[in-house]
């Protein structure tokens, strides 16, 4: 069975064009059902999903989650009835293509191994938008982009890839020992990154289709407020380089973006205070693990997405 697992967050719209494209996928012998988690609560127009399409459940989240969150909420769910099942984790404003189900089973065939398995993105017709990842655990460098990357169909192929993008990524929930988990700590941004290096580096496999099998409207929900997301951004990359990455790395990375977000503010407001709260952000966040006052919730900062009842205009 496969679980095509999605956020909403006042995406309604997108996601209605998403599962069109579910519905148009080559025939496969796998069954399918689609879970949505609804992350802005008092958005109902998320059910009227499941008068148009078939297979559908939504499960209601107290509050927005934040993408690990929200993903959480459905992998608990999934794995409670299944944990044998794979779980697609499919962004709202990304498109499967019509092969993309019958190349995902084919992988699974050739390497029943793999634990985490993602796919080639495409953000427009010339644009390949997630290729590979790649981590330098010294400079803590990120890289996802190949320019002259083999994108052929056939035959079937599965590169080796450090991380995948959590916009289209496939869990094996039959090689975990437990339920896999997003770090809450990860609002928006790098929880993707974060969930596969924490196991890779415990031996799973991670690997990423040769094929393109999915393309994106890259940040079509999360540049509605695009201070909110470069602040969450950019604590996510530091937090991420202080679990994973080296003292150098981190160093390097504070600042780079310290001197990046000031030059921003010059020439693009918004996002440079956005870098420049998410660099206070990760220094709060760091002082009071020095001093012990953590408290057991996720960090969290009041951003236009962590406050229920958002607007979404």
């Amino acid at each position: 069975m496969v679980y095509f697992l999605s956020i909403n967050y006042y995406s309604t719209a997108l996601l209605r064009h998403l599962l069109q494209s579910i519905t148009e996928l080559s025939f496969c012998s796998i069954p399918y059902q689609v879970i949505i988690v609804n992350n802005s609560p008092d958005d109902d127009s998320v059910y009227d999903l499941q008068q148009e399409f078939e297979n559908i459940t939504i499960l209601k989240a107290t509050d927005n989650l934040g993408f690990g969150g929200g993903c959480n909420l459905g992998l608990e769910h999934i794995y409670n009835h299944n944990p044998d099942a794979w779980v697609w984790l499919i962004n709202p404003d990304a498109l499967l293509m019509p092969q993309a189900l019958n190349y995902i089973q084919d992988c699974f065939r050739l390497c029943p191994s793999l634990s985490i398995l993602g796919t080639r993105i495409r953000a427009s017709k010339d644009d390949l938008w997630f290729a590979q990842g790649r981590f330098n655990w010294w400079t803590g460098s990120l890289k996802h982009r190949l320019p002259d990357a083999d994108t052929a169909e056939q035959p079937v192929k599965i590169l080796p890839s450090r991380w995948v993008s959590g916009c289209s990524m496939i869990f094996n929930l039959q090689r975990f020992d437990s339920c896999p988990l997003f770090d809450l700590n990860f609002f928006l941004d790098y929880e993707d990154i974060e969930i596969c290096e924490r196991y890779y580096r415990q031996g799973h496999t991670i690997g990423v289709t040769q094929a393109v099998l999915v393309n994106h409207a890259v940040s079509a929900i999360t540049h509605r407020n695009r201070r909110a997301k470069f602040r969450h951004a950019t604590f996510s990359k530091l937090y991420f380089l202080h679990k994973h990455g080296s003292l150098l790395a981190l160093i390097l990375n504070l600042v780079y973006m310290l001197v990046w977000s000031i030059k921003l503010l010059l020439s693009d407001i918004e996002v440079g205070i956005g870098r420049f709260l998410g660099w206070t952000d990760f220094l709060r966040w760091r002082a009071k693990r020095l001093t012990k006052q953590l408290s057991s919730e996720p960090f969290r900062p009041r951003t236009a997405f962590t406050q229920s009842q958002q607007t979404h205009s």
